[in-house]
């Protein structure tokens, strides 16, 4: 799912309409610093500026995983600064592709690892596998009937599903539905053949469907994983990676973030190939990975996380 902005400027709710393709809105608009669309820069990209002259400052959504030299996507930039001749930062360019991540939608902070993946796999930012991972050894909250058995609901697309969510002591536990906790392999002898799961989010207005395999294929790879017999990690194909579980608290620390830039701290200036920080996005000729377009530039810091 790819949210998309609506006209207030504000992101929409994961799952809404996308319109990045609309004519209008396809083009990005550079603003001129004094015009009341130009987003002022932290000192950081400040500071970059005047190490960078006659430069593209990217803003790379904290979100976006990706492995060291690993372009960014166009869809995981906010945006970019650049710089004039003398090193001051002079025009901003929103883009118009960028996805939201959970961060932008000022979504309450996430309550469990499982609810933080599912953020993270409903702003488009992870895949489901990811989810199956991290619900594989969660003591998950399953909601029942007035008899006991597993309640059933409808997802938004009509597939039937068994509705499940991640609870903690900071919920309002007389709000909750009837349910019962309980582990996924649990569930899984509970549920029926021709039922998902509805993984609900306790913390944002999300949820994702996951099949009984890929709930078996989740719990699989990890038990692979822990097994100090069987390997690091998943067999060839199943593209499940256990390393990641480990990395959910970090990606979603839902600190209070200013304005545009979540988590713009000491290392927002910093190359996204974590070496040196003087080319472009790509690492070695200063193109920009915003639209392509070559940085004329010469050599200056790569994109910023945001």
């Amino acid at each position: 799912m790819t949210p998309s902005p609506d006209s207030s400027g504000a992101p929409e709710t994961p799952g809404t309409p996308d319109r990045s393709d609309a004519p209008a809105e396809a083009t990005p608009a550079v603003v001129p610093r004094g015009h009341p669309g130009f987003r002022e820069p932290p000192e950081e990209y400040v500071a970059a500026a005047r190490l960078a002259p006659d430069h593209w400052l990217s803003v790379i959504d904290r979100h976006w995983d990706g492995a060291a030299g690993e372009v960014p996507p166009v869809w995981a930039m906010l945006g970019r600064w650049r710089s004039d001749a003398r090193g001051e930062i002079v025009e901003w360019e929103e883009n118009p592709h960028y996805r939201p991540s959970p961060d932008a939608y000022g979504w309450d902070p996430p309550v469990s690892p499982a609810d933080a993946a599912v953020r993270l796999v409903a702003t488009g930012y992870d895949s489901e596998e990811l989810l199956a991972l991290a619900l594989a050894d969660a003591e998950l909250a399953v909601c029942v009937d007035a008899d006991g058995a597993l309640a059933v609901t409808e997802a938004p697309d009509g597939t039937p599903a068994v509705p499940v969510f991640s609870t903690a002591p900071e919920l309002d536990q007389e709000r909750l539905p009837p349910h019962e906790l309980m582990a996924v392999p649990a569930l899984l002898e509970r549920l029926p053949e021709d039922r998902e799961v509805l993984f609900l989010s306790s913390s944002a207005p999300v949820g994702q469907l996951l099949s009984a395999d890929a709930l078996r294929a989740g719990l699989a790879a990890v038990r692979r994983h822990e097994d100090p017999d069987a390997g690091t990690g998943p067999g060839p194909g199943t593209g499940l990676r256990p390393a990641d579980l480990g990395d959910l608290r970090d990606l979603e620390s839902a600190r209070a973030l200013p304005d545009l830039f979540p988590d713009a701290g000491a290392d927002a200036v910093d190359g996204t190939d974590g070496t040196d920080g003087t080319d472009g996005t790509d690492g070695t000729d200063g193109t920009d990975g915003a639209d392509g377009a070559t940085d004329e530039g010469g050599t200056g810091p790569g994109p910023a996380r945001g």
